[in-house]
This record gives structure tokens, C-alpha cells and sequence, in this order.
């Protein structure tokens, strides 16, 4: 198992993590300082512990807003591709239309030209 130190808000937190893990968590770790420091800067050192509530809300505000305009883009391409879909379905219902109306003509064609011979 891997272990990190973090440092957030001038405070160490020692944590663990899957081995492998610990640079993507080193980097989670600076940002989430990152918004820390931005938050007491605003705000003052109001408590570690305020501080990274407010942290965790407007991250987890964003990540919200960006499920929300997630979903919004893949509503809108699935709508694309049923659209995308029904276009070519029916297209080819017409190709295959116009395919079998050649063939039906071709087929009467033959029938005359075998009358012709036969007769």
C-alpha cells in the first residue's frame, strides 16, 4: 500500500492509497490546497476544518455542473444519432424499394424476350 503526505493549508495529512496511486493523489491533494489557499485568502483563516467544507461544496458544485452539461451533450448527440438512425433507415427502405422495382422491371423484360424465343 502506498502513503503520501499531503500538505493542505500548511497542515501535513498523512495518507494512504493504492500502490501506484500516489502521484494522481499528490496531484488531487494540490488541488484541493490549492482551493483551500483560495478560500482563506478570501475569507480569512476561518478553521481548517470550515475551510475545507467550503473547499469540498464549490468542488463538489462543479463536478455537479459538469454532470449536468454532461448529460446535456449526450442527450443531445443521442438525439443526433436516432435522427442520424432514422435518416438512414429510411434511405435504405427507399434503396430497397427502388431495387426491387428495378428487378420486378428486369424480370418482366426477361419474361418478354423468353416469349419472343418461345414463340
Amino acid at each position: 500500500m502506498g502513503k503520501v503526505s499531503l500538505d493542505i493549508n500548511g497542515r501535513k495529512y498523512a495518507m494512504g492509497c493504492e500502490d501506484g496511486e500516489e502521484e494522481r493523489l499528490l496531484r488531487l491533494g494540490q488541488k484541493l490546497d490549492d482551493r483551500v489557499t483560495k478560500m482563506a485568502n478570501q475569507f480569512g483563516q476561518i478553521g481548517d476544518l470550515r475551510l475545507l467544507v467550503m473547499a469540498g461544496i464549490t468542488l463538489m458544485d462543479e463536478v455537479e455542473d459538469t454532470m449536468e452539461n454532461l448529460d446535456l451533450r449526450v442527450d443531445a448527440r443521442a438525439a443526433g444519432l436516432r435522427k442520424e438512425r432514422d435518416a438512414a433507415t429510411l434511405a435504405s427502405a427507399k434503396a430497397e424499394a427502388e431495387a426491387a422495382k428495378a428487378l420486378s422491371a428486369a424480370a418482366k423484360r426477361i419474361e418478354k424476350l423468353a416469349a419472343k424465343l418461345n414463340g
